[in-house]
């Protein structure tokens, strides 16, 4: 199966009322655990590395692990680098051979924002590629507080966002938060926000911070406009939990099985996710 672009995996889902998958891989058994998942449930797939892990792996390897499998891959894979904040993040995602970008400018100003995004986005298209954009956000891993209304995005900006940017995705804030501020489940997402946006804006959305919503929040947020959920964390969570559970049972465990035992922790978690998200054979 051939690259794709997110915008074709993203318009059909917004069409077919799921979501995609959108998921951060950090080394070669993430990767593999996820395409694998995908290819088991017939998923489409978005797969992705934040900028902010460049500082801690071989991106350059990783990247091209990443083309690779999903050249090889049996369902629709789109390869995205995840919140880009600089122009030579996202000039890295164009030499590798992503087929989309992120570029978040969502801690600047809102007409900073809008500048620079409109001018990844006409870099972007002229390739071929597609952009998500993003607003409302103080800035990535602030802790959220929902009862002052703090993280929400009007309509009319969006709108206006979108439309001068001319961006194919459009991520939002309606309460939702990166990392682990959010797993204690005290954040409630805003739907009548988050309606509202859907009904201004012309492009899919998508729900930042998706690791351990409730299954209700997975599917009103699809019916609410939602394309695509982004899961990191919990990948992260389940890897470690299996590593230290493993140790315990098992200390004296070589790395190649310690390696086995993440691998299949993530594909635990990530199944569950691709389950909760509708997209289970999407594939077109």
């Amino acid at each position: 199966m051939a690259l794709v672009t997110m915008r074709e995996l993203l318009q059909d889902a917004r069409k077919r009322g799921y979501a995609v998958g959108g998921f951060n891989v950090f080394n070669f058994e993430t990767l593999g655990a996820v395409v694998e998942v995908a290819e088991e449930l017939r998923t489409p797939l978005v797969l992705s590395i934040p900028e902010r892990l460049f500082k801690f792996v071989d991106v350059d390897t990783l990247s091209a692990a990443m083309v690779r499998a999903a050249q090889r891959a049996s369902v629709p894979v789109a390869l995205h680098l995840d919140h880009g904040h600089t122009y030579e993040g996202v000039m890295k995602a164009i030499r590798w051979g992503f087929t989309s970008v992120m570029f978040d400018g969502s801690a600047m100003p809102i007409s900073d924002n809008l500048k620079r995004t409109k001018e990844i986005t006409r870099i972007a298209h002229s390739l071929g590629m597609t952009v998500e954009g993003e607003l409302g956000y103080s800035s990535f891993y602030d802790a959220i507080t929902a009862k002052d209304g703090n993280n929400i995005m009007t309509p009319d900006v969006a709108a206006d966002f979108v439309g001068k940017t001319q961006i194919d995705a459009l991520a939002i804030a309606v309460n939702n938060n990166h990392g682990i501020n959010h797993l204690s489940g005290e954040l409630k997402l805003n739907f009548t926000r988050l309606s509202e946006l859907n009904l201004a804006v012309n492009v899919p959305l998508v729900l930042h911070g998706g690791s351990r919503l409730s299954k209700d929040d997975y599917r009103s947020s699809i019916q609410s406009g939602i394309a695509k959920i982004n899961v990191a964390t919990d990948m992260s969570l389940a890897a470690a939990e299996k590593l230290k559970a493993e140790l315990v049972k098992n200390p004296s465990a070589n790395y190649i099985h310690l390696m086995s035992v993440v691998k299949k922790g993530v594909k635990e978690s990530v199944r569950k996710y691709m389950l909760a998200f509708d997209c289970i054979s999407k594939a077109m």
